[in-house]
């Protein structure tokens, strides 16, 4: 997970142009004058951030990672007053195009339109447009996204697509403007910034229809447990260990602290990754490529060795008596149990278990430890792509935002730090972190989903080491490239199946992966028997001929 805040939320601005979806469920909501003050509560929205790396997360594999936090919507009334007349003149000038632009949130912060205005300062400069934010809740993603891109006078301009929709999907429903010659006088730095096989992994059928964001590209699973209790068995944040080590550790601190469960909850599930596999951006791993996507061949998961070996360790685990009673019905967070001695430790993602441990400790309030479960990573395909809408009425300017939410190190910081002084300060490091008296409950603008952004690598990491987008990138360069980096798959002729396939996947993975079923053997195998029957078969071929024409054979 990329660093922000340990929250987001935001808000179109104070005074400005409505967006009006009347007469639809969960649209955007816009308030006109006044400071909106929004309920927060802490655990949720942690919770609501870790099955975010499940899906988007951290790369295209969709495996959980220990991320997010709450936010506040105070901010100082005299700041807000004081970009009053600013941010009408950034989009009331008719002089000048307003180019509106998704931004994902969780909650709402008060100071949307002090970013807008400080933002459009910049783009007004340097492309010649105003911008006007566009927020996208987490929770009702789906839902927004598809309204907003409906057409009309009220549908987006620049987007992210993989973010409450199929990139592959917006694509075919004519959704995304091809961008292969609209791009053309941006391509080579914007390749330089984010890398050519980032930037080149948005086409279909060989045309451009999205530039794929810069993230941590390969999640290393890992066990995040109290540090203390890691160094009393001669482990420390960061080190590398196998299931059968790990397994060994949870013996000697059951034995140790028998009525202590180890293993809980992350969104109400163990969540635990698997890096060994390439699943094709899809969290369900309804089709995957082994040996770290080296190999070429599309296989069932839930039949290889991988998962086998994953199900006989869900076994001992149960039979240890380590999982936290009635997992899947916890509605607890990490940031609940771990502090309060409730339950030592949950699974976690992240492209590296040191960063994931000093993120837990930071925003758990005990040090923590990660543990690295696999050696090594497979570097996957974008989870979300930087899009255009060919409805937008000025697809040059929008091209130019895209270019500089690529390329410029201002606006990236602005969009996911804030204003400094305002939201955050530079420490002697060059770390940023909150301005004095100010924490997440306070702050105006916070944008924890940070990695919703084009390039959160030129933003300054907030409260993470100065090295941490050093460290990512060295990450990137070091995972394994996966052979299907980049193929895009459309599943749209198989939808049937991929829908019948989900639900079996939902029926039987977590219960297996809790330790809730009574005899694994004859449940994996009813899994797999059903997973035959909802044509799992007919997904692989689908992969299998598209990985097939992507590789050129």
């Amino acid at each position: 997970m990329v660093p922000g805040k340990s929250a987001l939320s935001c808000l179109l601005p104070n005074g400005r142009r409505q967006l009006r979806l009347e007469n639809k469920k969960q649209a955007v909501k816009h308030t006109l004058g006044g400071k909106i003050m929004t309920k927060r509560i802490f655990a949720l929205l942690l919770a609501l951030t870790l099955v975010v790396t499940l899906f988007a997360a951290c790369g295209g594999n969709n495996e959980s990672s220990t991320a997010g936090g709450d936010n506040s919507t105070s901010s100082k009334n005299d700041s807000s007053e004081a970009s009053g007349e600013d941010s009408k003149t950034s989009t009331d000038d008719g002089d000048v195009p307003t180019i509106s632009l998704m931004v994902t949130c969780g909650a709402t912060p008060a100071d949307t339109a002090d970013i807008e205005a400080a933002l459009s300062k910049i783009t007004r400069e340097k492309i010649g447009c105003n911008v006007e934010i566009i927020t996208i809740e987490i929770g009702n993603a789906t839902q927004q996204m598809n309204l907003l891109l409906a057409g009309g006078d009220d549908t987006l301009d620049v987007f992210y697509a993989g973010i409450g929709t199929s990139f592959v999907n917006v694509a075919s429903q004519g959704q995304a403007m091809e961008l292969d010659s609209l791009m053309e006088p941006y391509a080579e730095e914007m390749k330089k910034a984010l890398g050519e096989n980032v930037y080149e992994s948005g086409r279909i059928n060989g045309k451009l229809y999205g530039v794929g964001r810069l993230l941590d590209q390969a999640s290393v699973p890992c066990f995040t447990i109290r540090a203390d209790i890691a160094e009393e068995f001669d482990y420390k944040n960061g080190d590398k260990i196998n299931l059968e080590k790990l397994t060994e550790l949870f013996q000697k601190v059951h034995d140790k602290y028998p009525d202590t469960p180890i293993i809980g909850p992350n969104n109400g599930a163990p969540n635990i990754g698997d890096s060994r596999v390439d699943s094709l951006g899809d969290g369900n791993k309804l089709g995957v490529l082994g040996n770290m996507g080296q190999d070429e061949t599309v296989i069932n998961y839930y039949e290889s060795e991988y998962y086998t070996e994953l199900v006989s360790y869900f076994k001992k685990w149960k039979e240890m008596g380590i999982y936290m009673p009635d997992l899947l019905n916890s509605t607890e967070a990490p940031v609940d149990f771990i502090p309060t001695g409730k339950c030592f430790g949950c699974f976690a993602g992240h492209f590296s278990a040191e960063m994931n441990g000093i993120w837990s400790s930071s925003n758990f309030g005990v040090d923590c430890a990660s543990l690295q479960i696999y050696e090594d990573t497979v570097a996957v395909t974008p989870g979300a792509y930087g899009c255009i809408n060919p409805a937008t009425k000025n697809p040059e300017k929008a091209a130019g935002l895209l270019y500089l939410l690529s390329t410029d190190a201002d606006v990236e910081n602005l969009l996911i730090n804030g204003i400094e002084g305002q939201h955050y300060q530079v420490l002697e490091d060059g770390t940023a972190t909150y301005v004095d008296g100010q924490d997440i409950t306070t702050v105006g603008w916070c944008l924890g989903y940070s990695w919703a952004n084009q390039n959160s690598t030129l933003s300054i990491p907030f409260e993470y080491p100065a090295d941490y987008f050093d460290q990512l990138l060295n990450a990137n360069a070091s995972a394994k490239q996966s052979k299907a980096f980049g193929c895009q798959f459309d599943l749209t002729g198989v939808s049937d199946a991929v829908s019948a396939c989900t639900n079996v996947v939902n029926q039987y993975a977590n219960p297996l992966a809790a330790g809730s079923v009574e005899d694994f053997d004859a449940t994996l195998a009813k899994f797999q028997e059903d997973l035959k029957a909802a044509g799992i078969d007919e997904i692989i071929a689908a992969r299998q001929e598209q990985l097939d024409e992507f590789l050129g054979k």
